[in-house]
Protein backbone atom coordinates (compact mmCIF):
# COMPACT_ATOMS: atom_id res chain seq x y z
CA UNK A 1 0.00 0.00 0.00
CA UNK A 2 1.10 3.19 -1.08
CA UNK A 3 2.36 5.39 1.79
CA UNK A 4 -0.12 8.40 1.24
CA UNK A 5 -3.05 5.65 1.02
CA UNK A 6 -1.95 4.89 4.34
CA UNK A 7 -1.98 8.29 5.44
CA UNK A 8 -5.56 8.86 4.01
CA UNK A 9 -6.93 5.85 4.98
CA UNK A 10 -5.49 6.42 9.04
CA UNK A 11 -6.67 10.07 8.70
CA UNK A 12 -10.08 8.90 7.69
CA UNK A 13 -10.30 5.96 10.35
CA UNK A 14 -9.30 8.67 13.32
CA UNK A 15 -11.55 11.24 11.39
CA UNK A 16 -14.57 9.00 11.80
CA UNK A 17 -13.62 7.74 15.18
CA UNK A 18 -14.24 11.60 16.15
CA UNK A 19 -17.37 11.85 14.35
CA UNK A 20 -18.52 8.71 15.90
CA UNK A 21 -17.65 9.96 19.62
CA UNK A 22 -18.79 13.41 18.69
CA UNK A 23 -21.76 13.12 17.46
CA UNK A 24 -23.26 9.30 18.59
CA UNK A 25 -21.49 9.48 22.11
CA UNK A 26 -24.29 11.90 23.67
CA UNK A 27 -26.66 8.38 23.84
CA UNK A 28 -25.08 7.18 26.83
CA UNK A 29 -22.56 4.62 25.11
CA UNK A 30 -19.13 4.59 25.58
CA UNK A 31 -18.12 4.84 22.20
CA UNK A 32 -14.06 5.72 23.14
CA UNK A 33 -13.32 2.49 23.64
CA UNK A 34 -13.36 1.84 19.97
CA UNK A 35 -10.48 4.28 19.82
CA UNK A 36 -8.63 1.18 21.29
CA UNK A 37 -9.39 -0.06 17.53
CA UNK A 38 -8.14 3.14 15.95
CA UNK A 39 -5.13 2.78 17.95
CA UNK A 40 -4.50 -1.00 16.78
CA UNK A 41 -4.77 -0.13 12.74
CA UNK A 42 -2.58 2.80 12.98
CA UNK A 43 -0.27 0.70 14.43
CA UNK A 44 -0.79 -2.35 12.02
CA UNK A 45 -0.07 0.44 9.52
CA UNK A 46 2.40 2.56 10.22
CA UNK A 47 4.35 0.19 13.34
CA UNK A 48 4.30 0.24 17.07
CA UNK A 49 5.85 3.72 17.76
CA UNK A 50 2.53 5.79 15.19
CA UNK A 51 0.20 3.74 17.13
CA UNK A 52 1.65 4.35 20.85
CA UNK A 53 1.31 8.61 19.63
CA UNK A 54 -2.05 8.12 18.14
CA UNK A 55 -3.02 6.67 21.79
CA UNK A 56 -1.30 9.39 23.51
CA UNK A 57 -3.36 12.14 20.96
CA UNK A 58 -6.73 10.01 21.12
CA UNK A 59 -6.69 10.19 24.52
CA UNK A 60 -6.94 13.88 25.90
CA UNK A 61 -9.15 14.82 22.54
CA UNK A 62 -11.53 12.04 23.39
CA UNK A 63 -11.98 13.35 26.89
CA UNK A 64 -12.12 16.79 25.67
CA UNK A 65 -15.17 15.86 23.49
CA UNK A 66 -17.02 13.80 26.02
CA UNK A 67 -16.66 16.63 28.77
CA UNK A 68 -19.11 19.27 26.60
CA UNK A 69 -21.62 16.16 27.12
CA UNK A 70 -23.08 15.64 30.31
CA UNK A 71 -22.80 11.97 30.65
CA UNK A 72 -23.68 8.95 32.73
CA UNK A 73 -20.20 7.44 32.58
CA UNK A 74 -17.14 9.03 33.69
CA UNK A 75 -15.02 9.05 31.11
CA UNK A 76 -12.38 10.29 34.18
CA UNK A 77 -12.10 7.56 35.50
CA UNK A 78 -11.92 5.21 32.53
CA UNK A 79 -9.50 7.27 30.74
CA UNK A 80 -7.38 7.93 33.54
CA UNK A 81 -7.28 4.32 34.55
CA UNK A 82 -3.66 2.06 33.95
CA UNK A 83 -5.72 -0.19 32.55
CA UNK A 84 -7.42 1.43 29.55
CA UNK A 85 -3.83 2.93 29.24
CA UNK A 86 -2.35 -0.40 29.90
CA UNK A 87 -4.84 -1.55 26.87
CA UNK A 88 -4.15 0.93 24.58
CA UNK A 89 -0.43 0.23 24.83
CA UNK A 90 -0.75 -3.49 24.48
CA UNK A 91 -2.91 -3.16 22.01
CA UNK A 92 -0.02 -0.34 19.85
CA UNK A 93 2.51 -2.88 20.71
CA UNK A 94 1.34 -6.17 19.58
CA UNK A 95 -0.62 -4.21 16.50
CA UNK A 96 2.46 -2.94 15.41
CA UNK A 97 4.43 -6.03 15.98
CA UNK A 98 2.29 -8.28 14.30
CA UNK A 99 2.68 -6.02 11.43
CA UNK A 100 6.10 -6.26 11.71
CA UNK A 101 6.26 -10.42 11.61
CA UNK A 102 3.94 -10.75 8.56
CA UNK A 103 6.42 -7.88 7.05
CA UNK A 104 9.02 -10.75 7.64
CA UNK A 105 7.32 -13.80 6.59
CA UNK A 106 5.78 -11.86 3.40
CA UNK A 107 9.73 -11.49 2.36
CA UNK A 108 11.04 -14.86 3.52
CA UNK A 109 7.81 -16.15 1.21
CA UNK A 110 8.84 -13.94 -1.73
CA UNK A 111 12.33 -14.93 -1.15
CA UNK A 112 11.07 -18.36 -1.71
CA UNK A 113 8.83 -18.19 -4.61
CA UNK A 114 11.54 -17.25 -6.34
CA UNK A 115 13.64 -19.69 -5.25
CA UNK A 116 11.29 -21.80 -6.47
CA UNK A 117 10.74 -20.59 -9.58
CA UNK A 118 14.39 -20.85 -9.78
CA UNK A 119 14.20 -24.09 -9.10
CA UNK A 120 11.23 -25.10 -11.81
CA UNK A 121 13.41 -23.31 -14.54
CA UNK A 122 16.52 -24.99 -13.98
CA UNK A 123 14.46 -28.07 -13.77
CA UNK A 124 13.02 -27.88 -17.33
CA UNK A 125 16.40 -27.89 -18.60
CA UNK A 126 17.34 -30.96 -17.17
CA UNK A 127 16.09 -33.70 -19.28
CA UNK A 128 16.40 -37.30 -18.36
CA UNK A 129 17.14 -40.54 -20.05
CA UNK A 130 15.52 -43.28 -19.12
CA UNK A 131 14.90 -47.33 -19.96
CA UNK A 132 17.10 -49.38 -21.35
CA UNK A 133 19.07 -48.74 -24.98
CA UNK A 134 20.59 -50.93 -27.06
CA UNK A 135 24.44 -50.25 -27.24
CA UNK A 136 26.73 -52.11 -29.94
CA UNK A 137 29.12 -54.11 -27.96
CA UNK A 138 31.95 -53.46 -30.97
CA UNK A 139 31.61 -49.54 -32.36
CA UNK A 140 29.39 -48.40 -29.42
CA UNK A 141 26.48 -47.13 -31.64
CA UNK A 142 23.09 -46.76 -29.72
CA UNK A 143 20.05 -47.34 -31.72
CA UNK A 144 17.30 -44.53 -31.87
CA UNK A 145 13.97 -44.99 -31.22
CA UNK A 146 13.37 -45.19 -34.59
CA UNK A 147 15.56 -47.63 -35.02
CA UNK A 148 18.51 -46.43 -36.59
CA UNK A 149 21.87 -46.35 -35.09
CA UNK A 150 24.15 -43.77 -34.76
CA UNK A 151 26.91 -42.79 -32.56
CA UNK A 152 26.58 -42.29 -28.87
CA UNK A 153 27.87 -38.90 -28.91
CA UNK A 154 25.71 -37.42 -31.36
CA UNK A 155 22.68 -39.21 -29.76
CA UNK A 156 23.51 -38.12 -26.38
CA UNK A 157 24.00 -34.71 -28.04
CA UNK A 158 20.40 -34.89 -29.51
CA UNK A 159 18.46 -35.91 -26.58
CA UNK A 160 20.36 -33.94 -24.07
CA UNK A 161 21.86 -30.99 -23.22
CA UNK A 162 25.26 -32.55 -22.90
CA UNK A 163 28.17 -31.32 -25.18
CA UNK A 164 31.15 -33.32 -25.64
CA UNK A 165 34.93 -32.80 -26.18
CA UNK A 166 37.87 -35.17 -28.05
CA UNK A 167 40.71 -36.18 -26.30
CA UNK A 168 42.18 -39.67 -25.41
CA UNK A 169 41.80 -41.28 -22.04
CA UNK A 170 45.51 -43.12 -20.34
CA UNK A 171 44.17 -46.42 -21.45
CA UNK A 172 44.21 -45.73 -25.30
CA UNK A 173 46.93 -43.33 -25.13
CA UNK A 174 49.12 -45.72 -24.22
CA UNK A 175 47.78 -47.70 -27.66
CA UNK A 176 48.53 -45.03 -30.10
CA UNK A 177 52.03 -43.59 -28.35
CA UNK A 178 55.29 -43.59 -30.37
CA UNK A 179 58.00 -45.36 -29.29
CA UNK A 180 59.32 -41.41 -28.23
CA UNK A 181 56.82 -41.36 -26.38
CA UNK A 182 55.04 -39.24 -27.96
CA UNK A 183 50.72 -39.73 -29.13
CA UNK A 184 50.88 -40.28 -33.01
Amino acid sequence: MNKYVKVIVAAAAIAGYYLLVRYIAPSQEPYFILGIGVIGYVAWLFGITAGIVTGLLLTPLTFYIYHQFELAISFDAIAKSPAYIALQLLTAISMGSLRSKFLHLSKKRNALLDANENLHTSLSMVREMGGIHSLCTSCKSIQNDDGTWSKIDSYLKDKTKVEFSHGLCPDCAGKYETPSGEVA
